[in-house]
């Protein structure tokens, strides 16, 4: 059973490709949970504070990422996706 603190450093989202860029970041991927209809919500190990620091640098255009740990993301979520795991 996770405590308060664990609780409070998972951050969620249903979006995929802003998943991607959190994963990319350095977040590592918990789990997936099983949503309503036909999609998941993925579980990171990350503060909401962090995730939404990271998101906003995306959106500013100010996120320095490398390609490479971007297209791994997508690929990594999209594996996990496809297996259900």
């Amino acid at each position: 059973m996770l405590d308060v603190n664990e609780k409070l450093s998972q951050w969620k989202s249903k979006d995929f490709y802003l998943s991607c860029v959190v994963r990319a970041s350095g977040a590592s991927l918990i789990s997936l949970e099983h949503g309503n209809k036909d999609f998941e919500i993925f579980v990171f190990d990350i503060s909401t504070e962090k995730a939404e620091e990271i998101i906003s640098l995306h959106w500013s255009r100010n996120l320095k990422i490398p390609t490479r740990d971007l297209i791994e993301a997508i690929n990594e979520l999209r594996t996990r996706l496809k297996s259900r795991v």
